[in-house]
């Protein structure tokens, strides 16, 4: 029977890495000419988020001048940083979500680089789909349930 984990942030640490992993994995094979398409080769992206299942407070993305994505050590170019990690996820995953209000109250913020964010939003039908089945791949690969918002 699979555990179901009530938070994402109380993800296994483990299993917050492979999601991650995934994600850039999928992003890498089926949308590199989007991820150029939309000038966001070359950038980099820190998420800032104090509850983050392996304890770091942040992660950070970059992309390749070819479109592929990998996760990084230390900030990237471009930061924002929200309450919880919770909300990163809804934010990411739930298309039905408005983030206009958490933006409003400052339980997500946007740091440095805004334009480079806006680029980023243009693929976050992608983003969102390799979220879903990165995620997906994560309940298999460890028997787990993770919350959902979609």
């Amino acid at each position: 029977m699979k555990r179901k984990i009530q938070r994402a942030t109380d993800m296994p640490a483990d299993a917050y890495r492979f999601w991650h992993e995934r994600w850039c994995a999928i992003l890498t094979k089926h949308h590199r000419q989007a991820i150029v398409d939309a000038g966001l080769a070359g950038l980099s992206f820190t998420e800032r988020v104090p509850d983050a299942p392996d304890g770091k407070g942040y992660f950070s993305y970059a992309f390749a001048a070819d479109g592929a994505v990998h996760f990084v050590e230390g900030e990237g170019g471009a930061v924002a940083e929200y309450d919880s990690y919770d909300l990163g996820l809804r934010m990411l995953s739930d298309a039905g979500f408005d983030a206009a209000q958490p933006i409003a109250d400052g339980r997500f913020r946007i740091i440095s680089k805004p334009e480079h964010w806006r680029a980023l939003m243009t693929l976050l039908p992608i983003l969102r789909n390799a979220c879903r089945t990165a995620i997906e791949a994560t309940e298999e690969q460890f028997d787990l349930e993770v919350p959902k918002y979609w």
